[in-house]
């Protein structure tokens, strides 16, 4: 093939997306189809003349097309802009975009680098003014009918509610799904009795938390059973959390909730209560009264530039910003913020790490200070880039085996869970069937392991990180906004733009820094730069001295 004819031959691009994880699992399912189908029609296109070749494969799996925040999706639009596709095929128009905004948008890219669009199921051509013309007609078609499907499924929701029926979800603690009627509950008497100790205990005690050690100290537990749309398992013990839901939940007197616009309505539930309405009103007035008892009247707060940001490196547990009063006046330091709340009512605590607290005024200056030497020593800029893209060429794809964790760790809870209703079924019911539902989810778990191990030996990141030089035009920008500020909440902004995650251990930290391409703002957060294909966070491993107590690590984040 000369050059002339070689260079007008299409670069095709096959964009193909699944919207479950079901979907998304089976080796014989829709993917392999859809990727069938349209090798086949550039097969066929290509006996006729020389009409394109394939050069990418773009799968998003288990990702909604309602917009554009897929990862497979963003590739190929990048790849559009380099002009490495001139063509994109896919097997229906939604497969692409269910959004006609996010579509137009689409489309006015690609025809702005000279790309061409077609679908097999709506056969267009995009190389005429008619076959646009119908392009755009399909997706304000495709775009009604979701939403008509959308208004239909609240419309019947919203009507099952108002007769009181359940529409799914987790089911409240004390009742049962009724399995002849599954829009009714049905109430388990051992569960049942542990509401209405907790709300009668409530009334004794007039607190949350002399409540919550009373419950636990007498032996009442939760039940750490899923049930219905549950995403977690229960803690099994009474927390500041879970009690105050219980005691606030109109579904134990028989009411029903719902929305209507973003406001709260009611009816009559077809279920039976478990609480009276007198016990459960007296109960209200107790925790509404105890909310503005102990209102804060500190008119400034500390403002905690690394909130959401500080880990713990032991335990992975986020570290929130609290206070304290000491001799030297108020204190701010990082803790255990949740697991702390969270086990408040447990007379022996079951840390999984040492709990520990670090001050503020040694761990916000010593991070501030690392990161105006990232700022004003490119040899530390350049070190951080190269050890990403080392990274980058080796490590597995987190993502996918995070999916693979997760599952897995699913399965093991319910394992859990069918083991503690094991202990609890009467001598005269068989345990045959759970046994059987045990086994079945170990070989479900051991498939999985499989695949995992399976998985992580044969993939490898396809996500780049920034270059050199679109990192350091990004830090120059950071430096300039360095220069003009120094408010707290200015110094909040920098760090996020710069940090993804900060760990923390006795004696150092650990810094997680963003230097994905897709990590790479303008300081005032209105505008991208352009720095090419998105990725990840990557972080660079190495160590230097830091100031006083703590040692600076960049590791890879895993």
């Amino acid at each position: 093939m000369d050059k002339e004819n070689k260079s007008k031959v299409r670069k095709i691009g096959l964009y193909i997306r699944v919207s479950t994880e079901e979907q998304a699992s089976n080796p014989e399912g829709s993917i392999k189809s859809q990727e069938q189908r349209l090798r086949s029609q550039v097969l066929f296109r290509n006996q006729e003349s020389h009409f394109g070749e394939i050069v990418g494969v773009f799968i998003d799996r288990a990702k909604s097309g309602k917009d554009t925040n897929r990862p497979e999706l963003q590739k190929l639009l990048q790849a559009i802009k380099k002009h490495e596709i001139t063509l994109v095929a896919v097997t229906e128009l939604s497969r692409l975009s269910r959004s006609i905004k996010d579509f137009c948008e689409i489309w006015e890219m690609m025809r702005a680098h000279g790309c061409e669009f077609q679908s097999l199921r709506e056969q267009f051509d995009t190389t005429t003014a008619a076959g646009e013309m119908v392009l755009y007609s399909i997706a304000n078609i495709a775009q009604f009918e979701r939403k008509q499907c959308s208004e239909r499924t609240s419309a019947n929701f919203i009507a099952r509610a108002q007769r009181g029926l359940f529409n799914g979800g987790s089911v409240p603690f004390g009742y049962r799904m009724n399995t002849q009627n599954k829009g009714n509950l049905i109430v388990n008497e051992d569960e049942a009795k542990v509401i209405r100790e907790a709300f009668a205990c409530f009334l004794k005690e007039g607190c949350l938390s002399k409540t919550g050690k009373s419950l636990n100290e007498r032996g009442y537990r939760l039940t750490r059973l899923k049930i219905g749309g549950a995403l977690k398992p229960r803690l099994g013990y009474f927390t500041l959390g879970n009690l105050y839901y219980i005691l606030t939940q109109r579904a134990y007197i028989g009411v029903r909730v719902f929305k209507i616009k973003g406001e709260d309505h009611t009816s009559k539930a077809c279920w039976d209560a478990i609480v009276d309405e007198n016990t459960f009103y007296k109960v209200q007035e107790i925790l509404k009264k105890n909310r503005h008892k102990y209102r804060s009247h500190s008119k400034k707060r500390y403002p905690y530039i690394l909130s959401g940001l500080t880990f713990c490196a032991t335990c992975k547990d986020s570290l929130s910003g609290k206070s304290a009063h000491g001799n030297g006046g108020k204190i701010a330091y990082y803790e255990h913020a949740w697991a702390t709340r969270r086990q408040a009512y447990l007379n022996k605590k079951i840390f999984h790490c040492h709990p520990q607290r670090v001050l503020a005024k040694k761990l916000e200056p010593s991070i501030w200070e690392e990161l105006l030497k990232i700022l004003s020593q490119p040899e530390l800029a350049q070190s951080i880039i190269d050890e990403a893209h080392r990274i980058h060429r080796t490590e597995n794809n987190t993502d996918e085996t995070g999916k693979f964790r997760g599952k897995i760790k699913g399965v093991e809870e319910q394992v859990e869970a069918l083991a503690e209703h094991l202990s609890k079924i009467p001598k005269n019911v068989s345990p045959t069937p759970i046994y059987a539902q045990m086994e079945r989810l170990q070989n479900i778990k051991e498939q999985l392991e499989k695949e995992l191990t399976e998985f992580t030996a044969s993939h490898t990141h396809s996500e780049i990180p920034a270059s050199l030089n679109d990192y350091q035009t990004y830090l120059a920008l950071i430096k300039k906004w360095v220069s003009q500020t120094k408010s707290p909440e200015e110094q909040t902004k920098i760090v996020r733009k710069l940090i993804h995650r900060i760990e923390v251990s006795p004696g150092e930290f650990k810094v997680h820094y963003r230097v994905g391409q897709n990590d790479l703002f303008l300081p005032n957060g209105s505008k991208r730069l352009d720095f090419g294909w998105p990725g990840r966070t990557r972080t660079y491993d190495s160590r230097i001295n830091s100031a006083e107590l703590y040692q600076l690590s960049y590791w890879p984040r895993v």
